[in-house]
């Protein structure tokens, strides 16, 4: 009996068959562990990421939200509100989810946010893990900045034109919505905001923002001498004594300071910088020279301005200077930058000259030109931003006969480059655009009316700064904007 049982166990014992599928299966179970694993840790490092984000933005609106550094019942609930919207109940399943704000005790000025979820597991709860804990925390600090911010305005003849939504003209729509951008950053305690305003056409007006020095004393100008049945064109050189800007005490002879602070300091465009001494000749870009050098002295001819003198000027179609433009500074309220804004675009009329506007744009807000000892990049320690509002209502117009800050562009030839007129001067824009977004100033454009806007677009500093408006929307989008600077003061 005994030797039957041990023919019985060792025939067991030589037989290997069953071994592969014991093998198999004890391999398998750390091999299902290793995957099942890896695929409930990918979901819940999405659902962290998802949380991560719910929780930056949660903290974001709720300061967004505050007056100053008061952190109340509506600012939290303003949080709660962005942090469910980011992460609903639903979102890969999650359990025990929580979102908590609180201020900062050692610095008034931040939010600080931290939110938790369980993650239910798919696989590894075979093996008695149920759920995946995640864990995140944010904040948000608004910190101390100021503003500058120069409003490059296209006053030209269509803005007299009725817009395509909304009552009155593109003009008055202007003046009314401009208004917003005021009211959107008026009221932050943690910073000061200046404007500048450049109103433009086929010119600017900004010879009382000048120097006398930065003004060509002679000059040449066109002269048309005509017959009975033909015209003589020629050039003149005059003197500004000879001009029609009269000094103070009324006799024949004019003085620069009688120009300059005569109302009507329109310019004529210098040569860029490196080709005065051939001439007028405006190439089809932009360079650093062109926005900051500065003449010398009164003989530095290759670096000053001429006058623009519809008076002393021959031969042209049609002429006009806009109102005067002003240097940054902060309007004490509202309506002190609703008259500025009202004054700046009193007078509307001419072609359409967008390089010469950014040009000048970027000379008003520069460091380091015309202007740079009223441009810190700081005050009292504190960083001073720069923008710089880009808004017209129409594709560029120059002008063949149109007297303009390039002069008569028929008869004079100043604006130099490739293609046809309208080309030069949109490669120049574009030039003055890039060169003014390398300076580290953020560029707005708003096209009101606009149906093409292939031209204007690339100015802006990305798609979520260019706007249209058919005119009824005007206020809305100069305060978004306004909100739109203020957010750049928020940081994670």
């Amino acid at each position: 009996m005994t030797e039957y049982k041990n023919g019985i166990l060792s025939n067991l014992a030589r037989d290997t068959r069953g071994n592969t599928t014991l093998l198999a299966g004890a391999v398998l179970l750390p091999l299902l562990m290793m995957i099942g694993g890896g695929l409930d840790m990918s979901v819940a490092y999405m659902a962290r990421a998802k949380l991560q984000n719910a929780c930056d933005s949660a903290v974001l609106a709720g300061r967004q939200s505050m007056e100053s550094t008061k952190f109340q019942k509506a600012n939290e609930n303003e949080a709660d509100k962005f942090f469910e919207f980011n992460f609903p109940d639903d979102s890969y399943g999650a359990r025990d989810v929580l979102f908590e704000i609180e201020q900062n005790a050692d610095d008034a000025q931040e939010l600080i946010g931290s939110a938790s979820a369980a993650i239910p597991t798919s696989i590894m709860r075979i093996f008695g893990y149920e759920t995946i804990d995640i864990a995140v925390s944010c904040d948000a600090k608004r910190e101390q900045g100021h503003n500058d911010i120069v409003l490059v305005l296209d006053v030209t003849g269509s803005m007299n034109n009725a817009p395509s939504n909304g009552s009155g003209t593109k003009i008055e729509r202007l003046r009314e919505g401009a208004v917003g951008l005021y009211r959107a950053l008026d009221g932050n305690d943690f910073s000061e905001t200046r404007y500048g305003i450049v109103p433009y056409s086929h010119t600017v007006n900004i010879g009382r923002s000048l120097r006398n020095r930065d003004f060509l004393t002679e000059q040449e100008y066109s002269a048309l001498s005509c017959g009975e049945i033909w015209c003589f064109l020629s050039s003149k050189l005059v003197h500004i004594n000879k001009s029609s800007w009269n000094n103070v005490t009324g006799d024949d002879q004019g003085n620069m300071q009688a120009f300059r602070t005569s109302g009507d300091a329109c310019i004529e465009e210098r040569a860029t910088v490196g080709f005065g001494d051939k001439g007028i000749l405006i190439q089809d870009y932009i360079t650093d020279a062109d926005i900051d050098t500065l003449p010398a002295n009164a003989n530095d001819t290759e670096l000053q301005f001429g006058r623009y003198d519809p008076a002393t000027q021959e031969g042209e179609s049609q002429s006009g200077c806009p109102s005067e433009a002003s240097k940054l500074q902060e309007y004490t309220d509202e309506a002190g930058f609703t008259t500025a804004i009202g004054a700046a675009t009193a007078r509307v009329t001419g072609g359409t000259y967008h390089d010469l506007g950014l040009l000048w744009g970027a000379r008003f807000i520069s460091r380091d030109g015309f202007f740079a000892a009223d441009n810190p990049d700081e005050v009292d320690g504190i960083p001073v931003r720069q923008h710089i509002i880009f808004m017209t209502d129409g594709l560029l117009d120059t002008g063949g006969r149109l007297y303009s800050a390039h002069g008569i562009e028929d008869f004079n030839n100043r604006t130099q480059g490739t293609g046809s007129r309208n080309e030069k001067h949109l490669a120049r824009f574009a030039s003055a655009c890039a060169r003014t977004k390398s300076r580290d100033v953020t560029i707005w454009v708003i096209a009101l009316d606009v149906t093409d806007t292939d031209d204007i677009k690339p100015c802006a500093t990305s798609n979520d700064h260019f706007y249209t408006s058919d005119g009824s929307d005007l206020e809305e989008v100069f305060e978004e904007i306004g909100s739109g600077i203020g957010n750049l003061r928020l940081t994670r």
